[in-house]
């Protein structure tokens, strides 16, 4: 993420729509909002995966995977990342 020339956040991770972001932090209980049935057991079946199988899901939902690892990634800021994308697209 970037800052453009007049003042507003860019997001780098095209992968990681607003919609998503939104979507991961509420699987994490920081907010956002609840997906579709689908996406939600996306959520559960990427939590529960392993390396291997977390790749595989990559490759098929690479925005989800990249935003599951973001909000789990605490010591990076991650949550806080995801809470930016989440409100480029409106989305509280």
């Amino acid at each position: 993420m970037t800052t453009t020339p007049t003042g507003e956040i860019e997001n780098l991770d095209p992968d990681i729509t607003p919609a998503i972001a939104a979507h991961v932090l509420f699987h994490f209980h920081r907010g956002g909002l609840p997906g579709p049935l689908f996406y939600r057991r996306l959520l559960t079946a990427i939590e529960v995966a392993s390396a291997d199988q977390r790749a595989a899901l990559a490759l098929a939902f690479p925005g989800w995977v990249k935003a599951f690892e973001l909000a789990a990634d605490r010591d990076s800021g991650g949550p806080s990342r995801l809470v930016r994308i989440s409100r480029m697209g409106g989305t509280r």
